[in-house]
């Protein structure tokens, strides 16, 4: 008996001490007037940069966490700080950020949804965040093991962060409708952010690197209805620093050869990767040589075998070589020889690092090559990312 009130005391304590905690993020959380919380499949890092850089342009002191490549705190002078993690990344990272914004007194702080599981996006919103504005960026078919196994469960998943009797924001069209009940349901106005309604060549033509169309518009319209104009705003993002996993093209010389290389490791979801494939073609139209530089990841076999599928379906500028690299490359390889894809233009490097594979690349290459890194961004991924952008004599095109 005695063992058993200990331990309804102890219990008690501790449903006290949350209870305690919660509400003191709870009179934090309300002194920053304005929480952006930003969620969806692709883009979610660009477009949280994108809104914080729009924002400080416009007068704003603007705090913004991004978890994307690199979990980043980006401060309302546009400098960052790496947050170091240790063990898992865990959704009570946001309240961190919310008590920096906060002791600093933000005007608004825009968080990048880090939760995957449902369950957590939804907590994330309801307990952690209560957004005034929600964005989702777009659903597409990626952690089907997690959230799937159908788009429209990515969707209903996603839809969580959508907050109550506010506004979201979202340039997806396919699950719009999902979107809209959800919205709706949740007594919260959903705005659909369609491209008409602005000029491509204007705000695009002075970005360092290669930027989503629908990610600037979808960051206009939030800063627009803060009450910074879309002028005042895109200045503020074109000088914003880049995520880590950006697209981007360059040149180089590697060997004999040289090389245009475009960052898609981010693109790991079969729609994006077919954008990034087309708008590096659209690069590099004379090229002798298509080279598909695949990382994959031994956790992630769907991601291999989906992603092969899709290679496999360019017809208009189809790979002459895929190269694998990374851990589990073997399902990929298995998916496109199935598929037919000649086994001689199929190489799978054991790589330890980087200048493995610009060594494999080197044997290969010998006058000129398109190089697009697709597949997942993590481990040897970041790794190319890094190694290219130091190469000496790079040239960004």
């Amino acid at each position: 008996m005695f063992e058993i009130s200990i331990l309804f005391f102890l219990f008690a304590i501790l449903v006290f001490l949350g209870a305690l905690e919660y509400w003191i993020h709870k009179r934090v959380r309300e002194k920053i007037p304005i929480r952006i919380h930003v969620n969806g499949t692709r883009g979610k890092s660009s477009v949280t940069r994108l809104i914080a850089a729009g924002l400080r342009e416009g007068g704003w002191k603007v705090f913004a966490k991004t978890t994307g490549t690199l979990p980043r705190l980006i401060l309302p002078d546009g400098s960052e700080i790496d947050i170091r993690r240790f063990g898992t990344p865990n959704i009570l990272e946001q309240k961190d950020a919310i008590k920096e914004a906060a002791s600093h007194s933000a005007d608004a702080i825009v968080l990048e949804c880090m939760a995957l599981i449902p369950f957590n996006q939804r907590i994330s919103e309801e307990k952690l965040i209560r957004a005034t504005h929600g964005v989702i960026t777009n659903i597409r078919e990626d952690h089907l093991e997690i959230m799937g196994p159908t788009q429209e469960d990515v969707a209903l998943a996603i839809s969580g962060s959508i907050p109550k009797n506010k506004i979201i924001f979202t340039t997806e069209k396919e699950s719009l409708p999902i979107l809209q009940r959800i919205a709706k349901k949740r007594n919260s106005e959903l705005v659909s952010v369609r491209e008409e309604g602005y000029d491509r060549e204007k705000y695009m033509q002075n970005f360092a690197y290669y930027e989503h169309f629908e990610n600037v518009i979808l960051a206009l319209e939030v800063c627009e209805n803060l009450g910074v104009s879309s002028e005042t705003a895109i200045r503020g993002m074109w000088t914003a620093s880049q995520d880590l996993g950006a697209t981007f093209s360059c040149s180089f010389s590697l060997g004999r050869a040289q090389i245009r290389f475009v960052n898609g490791f981010a693109a790991n979801d079969p729609l994006s990767a077919k954008q990034v494939w087309d708008w590096a073609n659209s690069l590099a139209m004379d090229t002798s040589l298509r080279i598909a530089l695949v990382n994959c990841r031994k956790d992630r076999p769907e991601r291999s075998e989906q992603m092969a599928r899709e290679i496999l379906s360019w017809k208009e500028f189809p790979a002459d070589f895929l190269l694998c690299m990374g851990e589990g490359t073997e399902v990929f390889a298995k998916i496109a020889q199935k598929f037919g894809f000649p086994s001689d233009q199929l190489v799978l490097v054991d790589a330890v690092n980087y200048k493995d594979i610009f060594q494999k690349l080197e044997e290969m290459v010998h006058s000129d090559a398109l190089v697009v890194g697709l597949g997942n961004i993590g481990g040897l991924g970041i790794q190319m990312i890094q190694a290219v952008r130091e190469k000496e004599g790079l040239v960004r095109v």
